[in-house]
């Protein structure tokens, strides 16, 4: 028995030994907190994945009356490191792009209303006090249609 269990700790020890690099990229899980951070109404959340995030007043009435659920990202664009972009603020940063498919769903019934296809652009300082924050939200266009 003891044999067993030793030869279970030790395939479970070499198989995350060799794992390969994270399979989800980091854009695809920050756009899913922020998703969870806006059906939450969060918005301590939603400021940890946006690089630019609106004030409590504006997060609050633009998702007053709807969230996003069922998320799936359907594409990641690979970030170029050799093009670097600068903000309106001068901070150097790479971007890249995420394509996803959503259910907008009304609060006040729960039901789900739409669905959402869209674009979010994701950057990434690459110096400055932003740095460490890694992939950050700053844009993000929805299509919708009616169910």
């Amino acid at each position: 028995m003891k044999k067993i269990v030793f030869a279970f700790i030790a395939i479970a020890l070499v198989a995350t030994g060799c794992k390969k690099a994270e399979r989800t990229p980091e854009p695809a899980l920050v756009i899913s907190k922020w998703a969870r951070a806006i059906q939450d109404q969060n918005y301590q959340g939603y400021t940890l994945c946006e690089a630019y995030p609106k004030s409590e007043a504006v997060f609050r009435d633009m998702y007053r009356d709807y969230y996003l659920t069922d998320l799936m990202v359907t594409s990641v664009e690979d970030a170029d490191e050799k093009d670097i972009r600068k903000d309106q603020d001068g901070n150097p940063f790479m971007y890249r792009s995420l394509s996803f498919e959503a259910s907008a769903v009304r609060r006040a019934t729960g039901r789900p209303y739409q669905v959402v296809r869209g674009e979010a652009v994701f950057i990434k300082f690459t110096e400055g006090k932003m740095a460490a924050r890694g992939w950050l939200m700053s844009n993000r266009t929805f299509i919708t249609i009616n169910r």
